[in-house]
């Protein structure tokens, strides 16, 4: 075997090909209200060390092994405390890629019989909005800059320029929906973003 027979065989042999990249999984639960179809959101607990009082779905970091689809079913069902089973799974979205790193695979999943339960220890509060404000109103957005930032230590002197060295630099869209003083935004937004420019290239207007 010659040394490139011997690299094309390595490519395709390799043991560790699974990605090492963090991976997350989120619900987008869809129950029934008087107002018809509705999304439920989560408010994040205060005393949580990342994101306190935050809007956002429930979900979570995979556990080894685990599909992240599975982790969007099984986190729902400890922050809603509700069976597993009570989740319709209708889709799963397109991955998200996470500017902090690693992916998110957001699913959109049918809440039966759901009574408004939470864990306290991870969730203040939950609410729902009508489907129907999403298929109404369009997100507003916002620009971000993303700008590299070279931490303490960087080897300067080993790249031209050094310290004068000119960074690309790039954008992210922030959305945001606001419905009755809540404002829903980031990632979550996106997500919810996603979804409705889905369902409506699916014919749900129709």
């Amino acid at each position: 075997m010659n040394e490139i027979e011997r690299l094309k065989k390595s490519l395709i042999d390799d043991p560790g090909a699974e990605s090492t990249a963090k991976s997350f999984g989120v619900l987008i639960p869809i129950i029934e209200t008087p107002h018809g179809l509705s999304v439920l959101f989560e408010v994040r607990a205060r005393n949580l060390r990342r994101q306190p009082g935050e809007i956002c779905f429930p979900g979570g970091s995979t556990m080894e092994g685990e599909p992240p689809a599975h982790a969007a079913i099984r986190e729902a069902s400890e922050e809603l405390l509700i069976a597993p089973s009570s989740i319709e799974v209708l889709d799963e979205l397109d991955v998200v890629n996470i500017y902090s790193g690693g992916t998110l695979q957001p699913v959109v999943g049918l809440l039966r019989d759901y009574e408004y339960t939470f864990s306290s220890d991870e969730v203040a509060e939950v609410f729902t909005v009508p489907l129907a404000f999403f298929l109404e109103n369009q997100p507003e957005r916002y620009d971000v800059a993303m700008r590299s930032v070279p931490v303490e230590g960087f080897p300067y002197d080993r790249i031209e320029g050094g310290k004068a060295y000119a960074w690309d630099s790039s954008y992210r869209t922030i959305y945001f929906y606001h419905h009755e003083g809540r404002n829903i935004w980031g990632l979550t937004a996106g997500i919810v973003n996603d979804f409705i420019e889905k369902i409506k290239r699916g014919g749900y207007l129709k």
